[in-house]
């Protein structure tokens, strides 16, 4: 058991499947979500329904009872909806699962307005926007400290499904609080309007929030505030065309500042008591008793088979298999592909009976696998599920190694002390038992292979290389049954299709360029 907040999660989903989402779903798929659909209003257990929202729901979308074992697989969670998008469509990671028709083609970047992971991700963020506003309304007017907090709080979940969306799907449908009161079809906002709305936000609540560290762990704090506002900064030419290198690294250096700590051994980050480290800002919480979840299995079990001993080294009876590293990931260690003499202790993949090169997708010893998460505790133990199925390791959201690359990318950008980025820098590489840089090597294109090695498969790869203007161009599959090197994906890729049917309910909405309906 992590904190007395964690007891809450359970309920919170149960009463988020029971209220909310029963009430909900049949509507999802055809209509815009009326934001006050709470019959009964509780207010602890609505407030941590809204972070238990993060862990729950998948690539098929709400499941009608709590995301527990006894539920279909369907039952997910945002952060496997994201490693999808995230992962699969780049030079990261690759799935076998054929049978799986949604996530299957993400594998060769092809996006479509009815994939299913496409409209459950959509679905999700509106879902969670929805539950965000209304508890704002339920709310209103309450004026004493603990309610403040909680708002603050609220708000800020929301500028995070915001963020996805704006990072995502560029303009969108626009709810709130004051605008998404009753039945009504939402206006379309533009991605840059929608950048200043998130950013206003966050300043908004930012001296609301608790100070870093301060708050119930799983709740969000002011660094976080500031974690979300470096990404936001850190894409800004993205999302509208102009660049903000500098608040990306005034925020990132505001978090570098707070008191957080490396954890001294990299792969203790991704371990079943990784909710007592001092570099998690702030995480998706899972555990084996009080919020058992699918999401919180994917990162455990799909990425081992059953040859890797998965109770053994993992902690876990589950083995999925599916997941493995494509083979430019691992030659961001090792140039030639072999790791055999590779120094950096970031390299975590299992290649015993596993072959480099990729011929089939489908074949789970083709490509290596990832040994990263593990339902095991520091010193051996495994985590609480007495089944030894669900896992008690928590998904790093934000930690402070993304502090420190972003501080290091957004001032060689701007042009600012190369000393002091190269220091953030080798902060981490020094963490890895990596051999340290010079000035001289630190460019950008080192900082992105940089980043993958520091964050493979934490579902953040495509965010980074639209940034570099990588994802599309000379792009390769990489495997010898895919499409020959040096073949373009389309620019219109790096985002994503409105899905059809939030088209047909809206008549506010426009299809993004590229994708036909």
């Amino acid at each position: 058991m992590k904190t007395r907040f964690f007891k809450y999660i359970l309920p919170a989903l149960s009463l988020a499947l029971t209220v909310n989402l029963t009430s909900c779903v049949g509507d999802l798929d055809v209509s815009p979500i009326d934001p006050n659909i709470d019959v009964y209003f509780n207010q602890d257990a609505n407030f941590a329904k809204i972070y238990a929202g993060l862990a729950i729901t998948g690539n098929q979308g709400p499941a009608g009872q709590p995301d527990i074992a006894d539920t279909d697989e369907g039952a997910s969670g945002l952060m496997r909806m994201m490693f999808n998008i995230n992962e699969l469509s780049t030079d990261e990671a690759i799935c076998a699962w054929t049978g799986d028709t949604d996530v299957f083609p993400l594998n060769y970047t092809r996006f479509t307005a009815s994939n299913g992971v496409v409209l459950n991700m959509f679905n999700r963020l509106y879902i969670q926007i929805a539950q965000c506003n209304n508890f704002l309304i339920q709310t209103e007017g309450i004026s004493d400290d603990k309610t403040a907090l909680q708002r603050a709080e609220v708000r800020f979940i929301r500028a995070l499904d915001y963020y996805y969306l704006v990072d995502l799907y560029g303009n969108v449908p626009f709810v709130d609080e004051v605008t998404g009161i009753g039945a009504y079809i939402p206006e379309r906002i533009t991605r840059t309007d929608l950048f200043n709305y998130i950013v206003k936000e966050l300043k908004e609540i930012e001296p609301v929030m608790k100070a870093p560290r301060t708050n119930e762990y799983g709740r969000a704090d002011q660094a976080a505030v500031w974690m979300l506002l470096s990404r936001l900064y850190l894409n800004a030419e993205v999302y509208t065309g102009t660049p903000n290198w500098t608040d990306a690294a005034t925020y990132a250096k505001k978090v570098m500042d707070a008191g957080y700590v490396l954890e001294p051994k990299y792969e203790d980050m991704f371990k079943a008591d990784n909710d007592k480290s001092t570099e998690m800002v702030m995480p998706i919480c899972f555990d084996g008793v009080y919020a058992r979840s699918w999401s919180g299995m994917f990162f455990v079990c799909s990425f081992i088979t059953g040859d890797m001993d998965s109770e053994a080294n993992f902690g876990t009876v589950e083995a999925w298999g599916g997941n493995r590293a494509r083979v430019a990931l691992v030659k961001k260690f090792a140039q030639d592909g072999n790791l055999a003499n590779v120094k950096d202790e970031r390299a975590m993949f299992w290649t015993e009976n596993r072959t480099l090169e990729i011929e089939k997708p489908s074949e789970f010893t083709e490509g290596y696998s990832i040994t990263k998460f593990k339902n095991v505790t520091k010193d051996g133990k495994i985590g609480s599920d007495p089944n030894k199925q669900f896992p008690d390791m928590d998904f790093p959201l934000f930690r402070l190694a993304e502090a420190n690359l972003t501080f290091a990318e957004a001032t060689l950008r701007a042009g600012g002390s190369k000393t002091d980025a190269l220091k953030a820098v080798n902060d981490l590489r020094k963490r890895a038992k990596a051999t340290e840089i010079t000035e001289s090597q630190l460019t950008l294109d080192f900082l992105l292979d940089e980043k993958a090695r520091e964050f493979y498969f934490e579902a953040q790869r495509r965010v980074d290389l639209i940034r570099f203007n990588k994802y599309t161009s000379n792009y390769t599959w990489d495997w010898k049954g895919g499409s020959p090197e040096g073949v373009s994906v389309s620019n219109y890729l790096t985002l994503l299709p409105i899905p059809v049917a939030q088209l047909a309910a809206n008549s506010n909405l426009i299809q993004n360029p590229g994708y036909n309906n």
